[in-house]
């Protein structure tokens, strides 16, 4: 027997400190950052259907946050078949049978692995998992006594297991919510399952207790880590669906009362954050302002408890748009994080300084799966890093991008050293490095296109040569970057020398 996530990649985490994100988080500019136990209560999700994106694909944006410290890579696995009595190993101990062949996909995740969900990544059908969200937090104390945790259950990282066996998202969602359902889980989550077709977004209320959703192709799904999902129709078959005999369960353990109102999931399992002096507005703050860039119109009131699950954007979402708002710290509003007269009560920024891996990610049915699904990665914060197009066709991944060694000249430690002395003096600082990410960025989403009618044009004839095509692509893209990102290290770290010693 082989446990699978005991076999991942170990190598590479380093501790640094950084003491200019440390002493910021000292005086308050960036909301708490000791989060969950591991840090994983910060992560931030938007998920678009096609219908409301400009160019009909589907989108999926994603911030990770953990501590800042985690090191994080982008790797592609190949098909891979498995021998009888092989099982997957989690880290709580429970172990599950494995398949006998998995499907091919690509994967930016942190050094340690996904076993514990921290990773985005795309599969070979163009089934994607869009993040994760952890909501431990916001659960309510009737949820926890209700539906207690399964110590020896399922981690984040059976979202992972489930894609390398699914052709569809809702085939995904629904392999989740069995295995959920046999296994159990040893800590609420929420996370979005996607394919070209259709978006669907599941959480699960405690141990055995879960619910999922399908976003209307013409709208846009804002997730933080609170609870999201409100009113649900059990008959609707075709856009929900839940754990077994949830709604029994909820009106059986006092989550629910039929008389006061229809089922609401949000409000059997969540509303702790509301409950908590000082931690009201740590995820609803961003929420708030995502629908408010994507749908100005709606005036949603920032001090709102509760905002609509889904919501028609304004104008047509775009790649630019996504990576505009995952770069966010509430600009030009009077909870802007790195204002000098910042009136903050305690949100969490979009943009937080301890993300460790930032992506849009891209699916469109019109295309192959080598073409059609792309992964716009950023590793460590948003801010100090570039979105680059990692299709799923790619033969390889480069180095600097495969590695989370700092010796081996790993792109996390480059982007994370530009990232710490743009932080520390941002307002004079930011426009400098945006200005060189935009242009980069602009560059790929506009020659994409081209891009795309070559690569398919290639894949027509020789699939194999299309591969080595975005390979020699993303390489250069990759390059160009890097030595972007080096020579503003140098320009920023010189200037800050200059001030230190005094010189004019």
């Amino acid at each position: 027997m082989r446990p699978i996530f005991s076999s991942l990649e170990r190598g590479g985490r380093r501790p640094l400190v950084a003491l200019v994100v440390a002493a910021a988080f000292a005086l308050g500019h960036f909301g708490n950052p000791a989060a969950a136990p591991g840090g994983r209560s910060g992560c931030f999700m938007i998920l678009v259907g096609k219908g409301a994106t400009a160019d009909g694909s589907v989108l999926l944006a994603h911030n990770n946050d953990l501590t800042g410290e985690e090191p994080s890579l982008i790797e592609k696995n190949p098909r891979q078949k498995h021998a009888p009595g092989d099982v997957i190993t989690f880290p709580s101990g429970l172990e599950m049978p494995q398949i006998a062949e998995t499907f091919e996909w690509l994967v930016l995740r942190i050094a340690e692995g996904f076993a514990e969900g921290d990773a985005v990544a795309i599969n070979e059908f163009q089934v994607a998992i869009a993040g994760g969200v952890a909501l431990g937090r916001d659960r309510n104390e009737k949820a926890k006594k209700a539906d207690p945790l399964v110590k020896r259950g399922l981690t984040g990282g059976v979202r992972y297991i489930a894609l390398q066996r699914s052709r569809t998202a809702r085939e995904c969602v629904a392999l989740v919510g069995n295995l959920y359902n046999r296994y159990g889980v040893t800590y609420p989550s929420g996370f979005g399952v996607a394919d070209p077709q259709e978006i669907w977004y599941i959480e699960s209320g405690g141990g055995h207790t879960w619910a999922a959703v399908r976003i209307p192709d013409d709208a846009y799904w804002v997730q933080a880590n609170g609870y999201r999902i409100g009113t649900i129709d059990p008959g609707d078959t075709a856009n929900t669906l839940t754990s077994p005999d949830l709604f029994e369960f909820c009106e059986k353990h006092g989550l629910w009362d039929p008389g006061k109102g229809p089922f609401s999931f949000r409000s059997a399992f969540g509303g702790q954050y509301a409950k908590t002096e000082g931690e009201e507005y740590y995820n609803r703050r961003r929420v708030w302002r995502a629908m408010d860039l994507l749908s100005p119109s709606l005036e949603l009131d920032a001090e709102a408890k509760e905002y609509p699950m889904s919501a028609l954007p304004e104008k047509k979402v775009t790649l630019e748009k996504l990576f505009e708002i995952l770069r966010d710290h509430y600009d030009g509003t009077k909870y802007d994080g790195y204002g000098r007269e910042s009136e903050s009560s305690g949100e969490r920024l979009i943009a937080s300084p301890t993300c460790v891996h930032t992506d849009v990610i891209q699916l469109r049915g019109d295309m192959p799966a080598d073409v059609g699904a792309v992964l716009w990665a950023g590793l460590s914060r948003p801010m100090g890093t570039v979105y680059l197009p990692f299709y799923f066709g790619i033969d390889r991944v480069p180095e600097a991008y495969s590695t989370t060694e700092e010796s081996a000249g790993s792109a996390f430690f480059v982007y994370k050293k530009l990232s710490e002395l743009l932080i520390a003096d941002y307002a004079n600082r930011m426009d400098t490095v945006l200005s060189v990410w935009n242009h980069l960025e602009q560059s790929s989403v506009e020659f994409q296109n081209v891009v795309d009618e070559t690569a398919l044009r290639i894949h027509k004839k020789k699939p194999d040569m299309a591969g080595h095509f975005l390979t020699t692509y993303l390489f250069g893209l990759a390059d160009q970057a890097l030595q972007a990102a080096k020579r503003l290290t140098l320009e920023l770290d010189t200037t800050n020398s200059d001030r230190g010693s005094g010189s004019n």
